[in-house]
């Protein structure tokens, strides 16, 4: 009976902890499931996810390969885009609490060589642009951002020599534009206080005391990492790109990481340690006032309950992260296909990651690439609509000269007009468009060539016909 009731007992104590393990795997499990079948209908490559909970990583998967035909692991090098934010912001915040920073002091304090245009008598301050208030313009910030042709050891000083000199679209502090210039200049304050390169610093002070190991804020140090292209999204499929990677782009987007790595990261901001006070560190998780959505380096939800994340996108590479202080929660996913207008789809993965974990089914949104499929159904019309009228005009024995022309004519002004009309509704550089919706670039040049050969045909055939005529007049 002794042995009995201490067996019971036994049980009794085990039983949480093995109902605990038993919900642990079915999670595991419903995680695993989702990815699966995201990556399925997502048509990525590749991609790797870190989950950490209670300063522990509790789930850690890979999935597919990268681009080099290697199979993904925690420790494969994927770009972070925007992610690479949040890590500079912590770095400002280490040297604002070494007294080398005031975050409230005016940015020529630090870079007296940039210089700005305003109408008030504001200056843009460090916090400005921690918090994406800087009044520098998204489009104003495109024209520096995303090149490859930058210079390895100066890019930084390069690309913000070229922003120097910026007509501010709002007043510093009046309105929240989010803007990847305002993290380039952020990279070259890091540098003009420290003597160091971004990376330099970057490597010393941040990545090697949290053991970030595998992540590097330099192009060099990225392919001796494993850095290898990503790819682009054509109508939904994957196609390897070209590697793209802007040496001045470390601060804002370009620095390249690991799952593994994220995780550590995600801990630190959890739990804190040594490179931060805990102060410091509140200050970092603390959403912003104002109904404001973007705080110092992290963003938060326009509703509900309010925690730190980030997303992050390059031509090739998806990334997103997020902690939840209350819950002693975070994940990192990161991946190597992205296009801008499946942004939304991608974004439901890391929501349904989260629906798990608190015990909620999850749903993926629909890859939606319908506005490609319409482009590309636009074009083929236009390209039947116009051989035919072609084809109408040729075997006319007569003709209304100025109806035609004016057909031409029309063709040729659409030519010229459509690149800056679509560039203009979207708010983006033509530039931009070719780096982040290729096959969208691509489609509406085929559009400009087939209106403007429309057109120029258009003008050959009525000068041939009018030719003819006159030489049988003369006849």
């Amino acid at each position: 009976m002794k042995k009995v009731i201490i067996s019971l007992f036994i049980f009794l104590l085990a039983a949480p902890s093995l109902s605990l393990a038993a919900e642990s795997h079915d999670k595991t499990q419903q995680i695993k499931t989702f990815m699966k079948k995201a990556m399925k209908e997502y048509h990525i490559p590749g991609a790797s996810l870190a989950i950490v909970h209670n300063g522990q990583t509790v789930f850690q998967d890979s999935w597919g390969t990268m681009s080099d035909g290697s199979a993904v692991t925690a420790d494969t090098t994927f770009l972070i885009g925007s992610v690479s934010k949040p890590l500079t912001s912590l770095a400002i915040m280490m040297l604002a609490e070494d007294d080398k920073i005031k975050l409230d002091e005016p940015i020529e304090t630090y870079i007296p060589w940039f210089t700005y245009k305003t109408d008030g008598k504001k200056s843009i301050t460090v916090r400005n642009l921690l918090e994406q208030t800087s009044g520098i313009s998204a489009y104003d910030g495109m024209k520096v951002t995303d090149r490859e042709s930058r210079d390895k050891e100066n890019g930084i000083t390069q690309a913000v020599k070229e922003l120097s000199g910026v007509k501010l679209s709002h007043a510093p502090g009046e309105a929240y534009e989010y803007n990847s210039a305002n993290y380039l200049l952020l990279g070259a304050i890091i540098e003009a206080v420290t003597n160091q390169s971004f990376s330099q610093f970057m490597s010393t002070h941040v990545f090697s005391p949290l053991g970030m190991n595998n992540t590097a804020a330099d192009y060099d140090s990225a392919l001796d990492k494993g850095f290898v292209p990503g790819f682009h999204s054509w109508l939904g499929k994957p196609v390897e790109g070209d590697g793209l990677y802007d040496h001045s782009g470390a601060p804002y987007g370009y620095i390249s990481s690991t799952a593994s790595d994220l995780a550590k990261f995600i801990t630190f901001m959890l739990d804190g340690g040594e490179l931060l006070t805990e102060q410091s560190l509140k200050q970092l998780q603390t959403p912003p006032k104002e109904d404001r959505r973007y705080g110092l380096g992290w963003h938060f939800p326009r509703s509900g309950h309010k925690y730190p994340y980030h997303t992050g996108a390059t031509p090739e590479y998806k990334s997103e992260i997020f902690f939840i202080p209350e819950q002693n929660l975070g994940a990192v996913l990161v991946t190597n296909k992205y296009h801008e207008l499946e942004a939304i789809s991608y974004l439901s993965i890391m929501e349904g990651i989260r629906a798990i974990m608190n015990g909620k089914h999850p749903d993926l949104a629909q890859l939606n690439v319908s506005t490609q499929w319409i482009t590309l159904g636009v074009a083929l019309l236009l390209a039947i609509i116009s051989v035919v009228s072609l084809i109408r005009l040729k075997r006319r024995t007569t003709i209304n000269k100025r109806i035609w022309l004016s057909t031409g004519v029309l063709s040729v002004i659409l030519a010229a007009g459509l690149i800056p009309l679509f560039t203009s509704s979207m708010g983006i550089s033509w530039r931009t468009v070719g780096l982040f919706l290729p096959d969208i670039e691509f489609l509406i040049y085929c559009l400009v060539a087939i209106l403007v050969v429309h057109g120029l045909l258009t003008f050959l055939l009525v000068a041939m016909k009018r030719k003819n005529h006159c030489l049988n007049m003369g006849g």
